[in-house]
């Protein structure tokens, strides 16, 4: 892995905001409900959650705070507009985010989610937050309908990763680690699918995808 840059390194004290969809938070507006089928089948824990309890376990020396502003259903266009009452209060000195699939199933023109994104990272720079953004890929066990709807995502993440990368910040595609290791565990059985609703990551995806961001910002789990 190549050296990562002084600024992208975690310090003691620091404040990591996640913020995006459902792929970081499965709670939903109005109220940011706990729905029952959440807790029962552990799908409320997503890559986000798994990512603080690693660091909180693994790296107690740095003493970080977390909060997890995402909003399930979320487009661009909804984070901007609560940016200022959901992330700015916290001071973030780190906005790691999820966006793009709902704004391509909305169809979002790509004029205006570009600027958006660019108004929406803009902000973020303004607070001093380094922003990474992740991307996902197909990965076996997704039923084909779904994989269908991401030839038109990869056109908004490749938008908002060349904001992001733009503005200093980082764009990590978990994708191809994503692949293998749910290749890997397929093989293994069929019931080691990585998705809870064929969308979505259960727990097992969560885990890796947390592994794949510790590690693309230079963390080697024990």
């Amino acid at each position: 892995m190549s050296k990562l840059p002084k600024s992208f390194l975690l310090r003691k004290g620091q404040t990591i905001v996640f913020d995006g969809d459902s792929a970081t938070s499965r709670r939903t507006q109005p109220s940011l409900d706990t729905w029952p089928l959440l807790d029962l089948l552990n799908w409320r824990i997503t890559w986000a959650d798994e990512f603080a309890r690693l660091l909180f376990c693994l790296r107690p020396d740095l003493n970080l705070k977390f909060h997890n502003a995402a909003v399930g259903g979320s487009i661009m266009r909804g984070m901007l507009e609560r940016f200022d009452k959901f992330v700015a209060p916290h001071k973030p000195d780190w906005l790691l985010i999820t966006d793009g699939g709902n704004d391509s199933a909305r169809k979002i023109p790509m004029r205006q989610y570009a600027s958006d994104c660019e108004q929406y990272v803009a902000r973020a720079g303004k607070l001093g937050a380094r922003v990474v953004f992740l991307t996902f890929q197909p990965c076996v066990g997704m039923p084909a309908e779904k994989k269908n709807k991401y030839n038109l995502r990869m056109k908004y993440y490749k938008a908002l990763a060349g904001i992001v990368r733009s503005h200093g910040g980082m764009h990590v595609d978990v994708g191809p680690t994503l692949q293998k290791k749910a290749g890997q565990l397929y093989a293994q059985s069929t019931f080691h699918t990585i998705y809870s609703d064929g969308g979505h990551y259960n727990a097992i995806g969560s885990l890796i995808i947390a592994g794949a961001v510790l590690k693309a910002l230079g963390f080697q789990l024990i």
